[in-house]
């Protein structure tokens, strides 16, 4: 808690000359208006307040507006005023001694400051931002249920609804049926696997296979060389991490990874500012082998969000460098199905493929002509927040569609469309890669869309659409590829529970599909259950075919969906979601660490006009629609590698699978 209080003060900016808030100290605008408390005197006052912001005053200084340096006057009962801190006030008046009076106080609109440990929040606040990982975690086991437990509390609530009593139904002559009706589905053939020492594996309805004593189709395209393992916080010791490297070492190689150096281990004191800890170990390592650093490994305390973004930041945006985050608990354990796991991960960073559908020797499992895969994602910050949206694409590389490279940009605000800008900009390079590694121009091209609602789909195929034939046009020569457009949404209330063949935990089975009853009547559009659920009841995609040159038949279109969702690079299980839409979403939540902005900046709504310098934009509030109005389009993202990073890292940098 003191060490908490030392990262709330303010801190010196040398080139403005004057004391301004810590990044510790920003995070805490995340609780305005959180309702709260007062707790005193061993009771709880019975009145409610509201957080209006926290003490910060540049006269201050360095000490910070705290509760023994934030002082007020108080009239004595004979007339003379008398001047108290509140740390003083709290003591004389209630006698409570303050066990941490550093602390910024709690400002309210109305009744002055409080001490934070003072102070209760209150049941039910609304919690509006992104929750970290193990909240996540959480929040699911908390929330899941089982599909016959699903099934069963469905049905008691349409019990409770009454829709047969309801007069308003009655009146229009409308009639709910009570039971769930039954739907075709079919299961489809499952691909089998296939892996560099050509062994096959057939996952049947399973859902998943194991890696043991396979070898990587594609393993790393250069050699290990140059890498290393940066040790945080203190958080394990050296032979601990040597343990780790030996037998990650020994499970990337037996999965036919290349290394032909022993990595550098770095440990720092546990103060260091991330920044500054991770350039050092970056030019110490290029310095050690005479070359770039291919890959660093930083060994994370635990799961503190914030602490990871910043060391992504800096290794994406100032050096280069892949990076690969593991946590200090994993290290200890090295268990050698986590190193496979990373393996996996680290193997596609590196330009490896982990394994692709079976097919006869130098041809394509699915397509008959040179085909493109794009999947396009754009994600917005949350509620109340001033930043921009962010844009991702993900294009496969390969013919077997199972290697991407990805782009990404800053996309307005809250603008669901991909811009025009961005089109070009991010898949006008990659067509020109494209075209140089396959030695041929794509005739077909699967444009993969994430996020659209059905209200969008016009937009997506005037602008959207519109502009990637435009793109192509002019990097083609003039010519466009075939292009077929698909939409992708989790986002729905349907869910299919089988009458007789279902998983042991009650979900579908992979590949299951329905086309009828649910569907469209007129839309070219189906369900598909790719997955094996883990935990809860299984959601499958949505895929709805709004524009469609390409011609291919159904049959092969569901297959080929399907059967591409078992090459997802870090998972030995089939996925939800088709890859291209998938990594598009990786890259989109890595692009938010890419803005030139502090991690922690975080504006809440209800603050009034005003100027952010750093971002060079002047964002409006009205308060009467409560929406956000802004007079200049948002700066683009950091490039990947800065002025320091090294000219051979930026060129190879993109171009792998920095986002997985």
């Amino acid at each position: 808690m003191h060490e908490l209080a030392k990262a709330l003060r303010p801190v010196w900016d040398g080139q403005k000359n004057h004391w301004e808030q810590s990044e510790a100290f920003k995070l805490l605008k995340k609780l305005h208006k959180i309702r709260f408390e007062i707790a005193y005197r061993n009771k709880v006052v019975d009145k409610e307040y509201k957080v209006k912001s926290f003490t910060f005053d540049e006269k201050y200084g360095g000490e910070g507006a705290h509760a023994k340096s934030v002082k007020f006057e108080k009239k004595m009962p004979d007339g003379t005023p008398r001047e108290y801190s509140i740390a003083e006030y709290y003591k004389e008046m209630y006698n409570i001694t303050l066990k941490y009076p550093l602390f910024p106080l709690i400002q309210t609109n109305r009744d002055g400051c409080f001490p934070i440990e003072l102070c209760r929040v209150k049941k039910w606040n609304p919690y509006p931002f992104k929750l970290d990982p193990e909240q996540t975690s959480e929040m699911i086991k908390f929330a899941v249920q089982r599909p016959p437990q699903r099934k069963k509390d469905i049905q008691k609530m349409v019990q409770l609804l009454k829709w047969d009593d309801d007069k308003f139904l009655t009146s229009f002559g409308l009639r709910m049926n009570p039971t769930m009706p039954q739907v075709q589905a079919m299961v489809l053939r499952n691909p089998e696997i296939e892996f560099r020492d050509k062994k096959k594996i057939n996952p049947g309805v399973s859902g998943r296979w194991d890696l043991r004593g396979h070898k990587f189709v594609k393993p790393n395209q250069q050699p290990l060389k140059s890498w290393a393992f940066v040790i945080t916080d203190g958080c394990v010791d050296k032979p601990t991490v040597e343990n780790f490297i030996k037998v990650f070492s020994q499970t990337y190689q037996s999965h036919g990874g290349i290394i032909a150096a022993a990595p550098q281990i770095y440990e720092f004191p546990p103060k260091k500012p991330q920044p500054e800890l991770i350039a050092e170990a970056y030019l110490k390592c290029g310095k050690q082998t005479q070359m770039s650093p291919q890959l660093m490994f930083v060994i994370l305390k635990d799961k503190i969000g914030w602490i990871y973004e910043r060391m992504k930041k800096n290794l994406d945006c100032r050096w280069a460098c892949l990076s690969q985050m593991v946590q200090a608990h994993h290290v200890k354990k090295a268990q050698a199905q986590y190193c496979s796991n990373v393996a996996m991960k680290v193997n596609a960073k590196l330009g490896g493929q982990t394994s692709r559908i079976h097919a006869p020797p130098g041809k394509s499992a699915f397509f008959s002509a040179p085909t493109m895969m794009i999947g396009v994602d754009v994600s917005h910050p949350s509620p109340g927040s001033l930043l921009a949206s962010m844009a991702a694409m993900a294009v496969s590389m390969d013919k077997d569609a199972a290697v991407y490279a990805a782009g990404v940009e800053s996309n307005g605000y809250r603008t669901e469309v991909l811009s025009g800008h961005n089109t070009h900009k991010l898949l006008g390079p990659i067509v020109k890669r494209w075209v140089a590694l396959n030695k041929c121009e794509p005739q077909h091209v699967f444009y993969f869309r994430d996020g659209v609602s059905e209200g969008q789909f016009a937009q997506v195929m005037e602008y959207e659409l519109g502009e990637l034939k435009v793109m192509f046009k002019n990097n083609l020569g003039g010519k466009c590829p075939k292009i077929t457009v698909i939409i992708c949404t989790k986002r729905h209330h349907i869910r299919f529970f089988p009458m007789n063949d279902g998983d042991r935990n009650g979900n579908p089975l992979p590949g299951t599909l329905v086309e009828r009853e649910v569907t469209h009547p007129f839309h070219y559009d189906f369900y598909l259950c790719s997955h094996v659920a883990i935990q809860g009841t299984a959601r499958p995609v949505h895929y709805q075919v709004i524009h469609d040159e390409i011609k291919m038949k159904p049959d092969d279109l569901q297959k080929m969906i399907y059967q591409q969702c078992y090459q997802y690079c870090r998972s030995t299980t089939p996925v939800s979601l088709h890859p291209a839409v998938y990594y598009a979403h990786l890259a989109c939540n890595r692009a938010r660490h890419h803005e030139n902005v502090p991690t922690s900046e975080q504006v809440p709504k209800s603050i009034r006009p005003q100027i952010l310098p750093k971002r060079g934009i002047m964002a409006k509030v009205d308060p009467d629609e409560n929406t956000i109005k802004r007079y200049a389009t948002p700066m683009p993202l950091m490039p990947m590698g800065g002025s320091e990073a090294k000219e051979d890292a930026k060129k190879i940098f993109p171009w792998t699978m920095w986002y997985v």
